[in-house]
């Protein structure tokens, strides 16, 4: 199957579910350990309740400023071996179609877990913060100051 197709499909899938607060539909896409990679620190998450506060700080961040659309376009996907594949992708944030910030881009890996490809790992390099969980200002600022993406 086309690796950016596989890419755009899970952002799809994780995207949708961060909108609307389902963390059982997020989780279900991550694969643990999680490594997170901001500006400042490589942080490895272990468990899916580390995953619980960062997940709902960006919830309530795109909540809190009406966000109807949470999307992220897929640029760029390739195998870098049979079972992992490198991407990245532009994010937006829209209100009933206004845009609120700058598109800007993030990447991602994928592994494949049998028939399932999940994320790995993630890189925000515009968001500041040196340990998890990042905070609803590690997210938003960098959105608001920098254009980076909000994470997880």
């Amino acid at each position: 199957m086309n690796p950016l197709t596989i890419y755009q499909d899970a952002l799809n899938t994780v995207s949708q579910a961060v909108l609307v607060g389902d963390f059982r539909s997020f989780t279900a896409m991550i694969d643990l350990p999680y490594l997170v990679r901001t500006a400042d620190a490589d942080l490895l998450v272990q468990t899916t309740a580390e995953l619980h506060p960062a997940f709902m700080a960006v919830h309530d961040g795109l909540k809190s400023r009406g966000v109807t659309h949470y999307e992220r376009v897929a640029r760029s996907a390739d195998y870098v071996d049979r079972h992992r594949i490198e991407g990245w992708h532009h994010t937006h944030m829209l209100a009933d179609g206004q845009p609120l910030n700058r598109a800007h881009a993030s990447s991602q890996t994928l592994v494949q877990r049998g028939q399932l490809w999940l994320f790995s790992e993630a890189r925000y390099d515009a968001v500041k913060g040196d340990r998890w969980p990042l905070t609803f200002s590690n997210i938003f600022d960098a959105v608001d100051t920098h254009g980076g993406d909000a994470a997880p």
